[in-house]
């Protein structure tokens, strides 16, 4: 018991006054842990294909997905996609360098927080505000991705850095200008969704600091925020025909929250209890720590509140609540849970809740390497486990287009992986004659069917007596192609 006392002790001496090093390290052992690991979803796959168009063409302000879906891509603003793009420029794209960004986003978010808590009570705080968020799996699980979400957070998180300076301090040029451009990459991370944040500081300007509206230096805030979308609007009228334009301002935000269309958003009710099931224990602090901002009127928390409320009730909209969709919600929520522990431990037991802390991360992350656990779920593996064998049948076909046939939507989960690790683009047909015709011709190498369709099994059954035969299977595809000569293409 000495000796473990000793180390302890030696613990809380090395980490106990370095809370932001300990955030920092463990949040970077976290991301390591999934960095080389196979196999990334759907979103990531989606804007790792696009980021990798733009870095192999050279088509940075026109991007695109595959030929036959969004071949000119307006669904979100490009900035994520850029940032991979430049890292695809300097390493081979795979799904590591893939989740870079992302992962770069993440440790931001943390280090972020960790400056907003230190800001409003000191480095202990902020040490278990940027540990909420650690401890918020499933925000780190996306954070390792390409998704949207995180690095919008990152820079939503950032703004409110840099209002809170501003609160303590003064407003001057250079921090209007760095939270105008904060802001425009906000919007530039995912358009509309970043809105919370700029009506939430937009009330905190009006309710407490009116006398900033006098300043002209505090007008550069927008101008410059304002000026990013402008810029952003221009470049997609002339390189891409205003197809951002035309496809997300009006026709997403308009369909989605202006009622123009029969997708319905879901109640209140169901993204709360979707995100008690996604936070807790944390979500049983979360109104203690908002009581306590209003009850102590700690106003540099204020923003961060407003804009967590906005965020809480935009979500409420959406048609669909993907699980990416609380990403802001726990980073906003992570000061107000941390607010009630903090009170709890004070600064002298916080020192070892941080040597404690470390101590546990790194023997739990051993305990994982060692051990092989997979961090990250993969969506659609039946795709990526056929990797290696669809390129080696791919690579000598006069076309790597793949084909499905159906009706509706296509699975984009299909596309996405199709798309990344074979470099293929699938079509979709409504007729199975349409699509045997263009096996047979060589305009398609092959013909994907989803086990679940039974009668697209059956019509490819049926046609194996005209040479289409089976190539590979497991429990939720088949893919079938066209062999003359069946012993050539034998796997």
């Amino acid at each position: 018991m000495k000796i473990a006392g000793r180390i302890f002790a030696a613990a809380v001496n090395l980490f106990g006054d370095r809370p932001g090093y300990v955030l920092a390290f463990c949040a970077g052992l976290f991301l390591a842990l999934g960095y080389g690991q196979d196999g990334i979803n759907l979103d990531s796959a989606t804007y790792a294909v696009i980021a990798r168009n733009m870095a192999e063409s050279g088509s940075w302000l026109n991007p695109h997905y595959t030929a036959f879906w969004h071949n000119a891509f307006g669904e979100h603003p490009p900035l994520v996609m850029w940032a991979q793009g430049l890292i695809f420029l300097l390493l081979d794209p795979n799904d590591s360098s893939a989740r870079i960004f992302g992962a770069l986003c993440t440790l931001g978010s943390v280090l972020c927080l960790y400056a907003i808590g230190r800001r409003v009570d000191g480095r202990g705080f902020g040490f278990l505000c940027g540990a909420v968020l650690l401890l918020t799996y499933n925000y780190l699980q996306i954070g390792n991705s390409t998704h949207l979400d995180v690095p919008m957070t990152m820079f939503v998180l950032a703004s409110l850095l840099v209002f809170l300076i501003m609160e303590r301090s003064s407003v001057t040029s250079g921090r209007a200008v760095l939270l105008g451009v904060l802001l425009g990459c906000a919007w530039l991370s995912k358009g509309v969704v970043s809105g919370p944040i700029w009506v939430g500081l937009a009330l905190a300007v009006l309710i407490w600091h009116r006398q900033w509206l006098g300043q002209r230096r505090f007008w550069l805030i927008p101008a410059v925020a304002i000026g990013i979308i402008v810029l952003h609007l221009a470049i997609d009228q002339i390189f891409a025909g205003g197809r951002f334009w035309d496809h997300y301002i009006q026709g997403q935000i308009s369909r989605r929250f202006l009622g123009r269309s029969t997708e319905e958003g879901n109640p209140m009710w169901l993204f709360s209890w979707r995100f008690v099931q996604l936070y807790l224990p944390f979500v049983i602090l979360l109104p203690i720590g908002a009581v306590e901002v209003l009850r102590k009127r700690i106003r540099l928390l204020y923003p961060a509140l407003i804009t967590l409320i906005l965020y809480w009730t935009f979500y409420s909209t959406a048609a669909i609540l993907f699980y990416h969709y609380y990403v802001p919600v726990y980073a906003l929520a992570a000061p107000l849970v941390a607010l009630p522990v903090w009170r709890l431990l004070g600064p002298a037991r916080t020192r070892k809740v941080v040597a404690g802390f470390a101590c546990l991360w790194i023997i739990a992350a051993a305990g994982v390497g060692i051990a092989g656990v997979r961090l990250h779920e993969i969506r659609t593996p039946e795709l990526y486990s056929l990797r290696d064998q669809m390129n080696v049948y791919l690579s000598d076909r006069p076309s790597r287009d793949g084909v499905v046939v159906g009706s509706g939507e296509p699975n984009w989960d299909h596309v996405a992986k199709a798309a990344w690790y074979w470099r293929s683009d699938l079509q979709k047909d409504t007729s199975f004659a349409a699509a045997l015709a263009g096996l047979q011709s060589g305009r398609y190498a092959y013909i994907l069917a989803d086990k679940s369709d039974t009668s697209m099994i059956g019509n490819l059954v049926t046609a194996r007596v005209e040479n289409v035969r089976e190539l590979v299977t497991n429990d939720k595809i088949m893919i079938y192609i066209y062999s003359p000569t069946p012993a050539a293409d034998s796997t």
